[in-house]
């Protein structure tokens, strides 16, 4: 998934042309760009031009909603940002402004006949025939607030953005030499016949004397040492904390209900099918073909000229999904019900109902436990940040632990000898509140004796702790580890004794005789590899094999570990490859460092631009977006 998201996410392409997606908007969110927007904190600016917390929030938006979209799935605030997500869609914000500043400065313009031409070829506009319909253009543009003069003139900025970078972009061709050299080096193939040594081949290891065991564990102290613990005092103010005590009476809780009846109450739906046409004698059509018992998909497919469900299936609806001119038809309808043709600014409708569900309404008793839960959380959430700036000024002016604690009645847990990784001395991990990695960074970073600084749990609280004793990482006595080092010991002379083996078997095969010769004397079957490339193709060849087999002469062998086993193997066969053969590949091959070359244009062109236009991000302002 995550590299899924990060391909689509950092291409050039996507990168440099982030703000051309208007040109192909769909019907969500492009109005809000254009609306009047009140007071916005500066998240960066790009040579003296401000990008708004507001304006990164709805392009993070955007971008979340194309990965809705395709293969990736919904994504919370939270994995966005860990994702990275919010920084990547605020460098492709600021390499748009970088270019829109270059454009400026180069006096480029572009005619009204691109702009026409670019709002004809666009499909949004485009009416089932695939001709520019004027309609459909205004309509669209008025239902995302958008006037034809302020998308023009924006499609005008974003074809000159194209048109720059299409010229940096563009005509770059690499050398046929380039090309057939990176083909013939990528797609040669070799064969080669190979055994694979088991960890026993070099016969049985005898048990360490008492002096080799003090020997290697002197030798080799760092891996029997036990890691730095720390002890400490862990005291924390949650939401749910203070939530869990807080009094609500029936009568503010009533209050909030009727606040939010509109949450309690599940209003009538319909499951909807509808079929949209551009004018009213298809829609008679559809009407007349209805009626006499047509399948309603059937209908769909022959007269509005559609067969794909989504389309025309609306799901279940309330009468505030519809608008009200097919709203109120829709609801006079009873299952199985179907309306008249009726218009609206979209064309003509003719919509069924499937089956209809009735609404509902929760008592207050019956929302009062979730009322209680939910309004105390939200208070608790409100008096937080208060408590969090109250402990804060108590620490600034010499408060203890125990006095800030005992003051605002924290809950504390007393966490005992853990190391960086979260275990206990038992190896089991420490049961800590959330924010585990937050706690022992803290605690890690906190000197004996000392306290932390307040520190976030996410949206869940705060946390501070009191470091009260520090172990130092040191070896292990020799007699809490003595069979450990034993089987090191042990392990590491098999390996020895097995890789002597591989290398007698390497000169034995560099000196005349083939592998399985060789490997037959020893008891072992040699096998023969799959044809392999570069980049793999047998997997019973580990890559260091592979690569190993690739810098190697035919006949020759090689030997490398693979987990437990040592491969030896030998070279039999080497196919080269002749570009002249395979047109198909060349040419992909071609593609591929095209796009490489212009990604190395384009990232040079967007370093000199920010060296030319000064550009500064105020991290703290986009920690907050989302």
């Amino acid at each position: 998934m995550l590299q899924a998201i990060r391909s689509k996410a950092t291409s050039f392409v996507v990168k440099i042309l982030f703000g051309l997606l208007i040109v192909t908007f769909g019907v969500w969110g492009i109005g809000d760009i254009f609306r009047s927007r009140g007071p916005d904190t500066t998240v960066a600016t790009v040579g003296g031009r401000a990008i708004t917390a507001e304006e990164l929030g709805q392009a993070v938006q955007t971008e979340l909603e194309r990965l809705r979209r395709s293969s990736i799935g919904s994504l919370d605030a939270a994995q966005a940002k860990q994702l990275g997500i919010v920084d990547q869609v605020l460098q492709r914000l600021i390499t748009s402004d970088l270019i829109s500043l270059e454009i400026d400065r180069l006096g480029l313009a572009i005619g009204d006949r691109s702009v026409r031409d670019a709002i004809l070829a666009n499909p949004i506009f485009q009416n089932p025939p695939g001709k520019f319909d004027r309609q459909i253009y205004t309509q669209t543009l008025a239902a995302n607030h958008v006037s034809e003069e302020q998308y023009e003139s924006s499609l005008r900025t974003d074809l000159l953005r194209l048109q720059l970078v299409s010229t940096l972009a563009n005509g770059l061709i690499p050398p046929k030499e380039l090309v057939d050299t990176l083909y013939r080096e990528r797609n040669e193939s070799r064969t080669a016949d190979f055994v694979l040594l088991p960890a026993d081949a070099g016969g049985a290891i005898p048990q360490p004397s008492e002096q080799q065991i003090a020997d290697y564990y002197h030798a080799h102290e760092d891996q029997f040492r036990a890691p730095e613990r720390r002890s400490f005092q862990l005291a924390t103010v949650r939401v749910d904390d203070l939530a869990a005590g807080m009094e609500l009476s029936d009568d503010q809780l009533k209050k909030e209900y009727q606040a939010r009846i509109d949450e309690f109450r599940t209003p009538d739906q319909r499951h909807v099918m509808q079929i949209l046409f551009t004018d009213e004698a298809s829609a008679k059509e559809a009407e007349t073909q209805l009626a006499a018992g047509k399948d309603f998909a059937a209908v769909a497919k022959d007269v509005a000229k559609t067969d794909d469900p989504t389309s025309f299936d609306l799901g279940w609806v309330s009468r505030d999904d519809l608008p009200k001119e097919l709203a109120d038809p829709v609801f006079a309808l009873d299952k199985g019900g179907t309306t008249e043709p009726i218009k609206s600014t979209f064309g003509w409708h003719v919509l069924r109902v499937l089956d209809t569900r009735a609404g509902a309404e929760q008592t207050f008793e019956q929302a009062k436990d979730k009322l209680k839960t939910e309004v105390a959380r939200d208070r608790a959430s409100d008096r937080i940040a208060d408590i969090a700036n109250q402990i804060d000024d108590a620490l600034a002016g010499g408060g203890t632990f125990d006095s800030v604690v005992q003051k605002f009645g924290l809950k504390t847990t007393e966490v005992a000898d853990i190391a960086a990784d979260g275990s206990g001395p038992d190896g089991k991990d420490v049961k800590l509140p959330e924010a585990v990695q937050a706690i022992l960074h803290a605690a890690f970073a906190t000197d004996s004796g000392q306290t932390s600084a307040l520190t976030e749990m996410g949206d869940d609280g705060y946390f501070l702790l009191h470091v009260e004793k520090v172990t130092a990482a040191a070896p292990k006595p020799l007699a809490e580890v003595h069979d450990e080092v034993a089987k090191a010991w042990q392990d590491e002379a098999r390996a020895a004794a097995q890789q002597k083996v591989a290398d007698a078997m390497v000169a034995e095969v560099n000196a005349g005789k083939s592998l399985k010769e060789v490997a037959a004397a020893h008891g072992l079957a040699a096998r023969t590899s799959n044809p392999v490339q570069r980049s793999g193709g047998d997997a019973r060849l580990p890559a260091t094999i592979v690569a190993k087999l690739f810098d190697a002469k035919t006949g020759e062998a090689v030997a490398d570990a693979s987990g437990d086993n040592v491969v030896v193997a030998q070279l039999i066969a080497v196919d080269p490859a002749d570009p002249e053969k395979d047109k198909t590949a060349l040419q992909r091959m071609t593609t591929q460092i095209i796009a490489a070359m212009q990604q190395d244009v384009l990232t040079e062109f967007d370093d000199s631009l920010r060296h030319a236009f000064p550009v500064e991000v105020n991290q703290a302002s986009v920690d907050q977006v989302l």
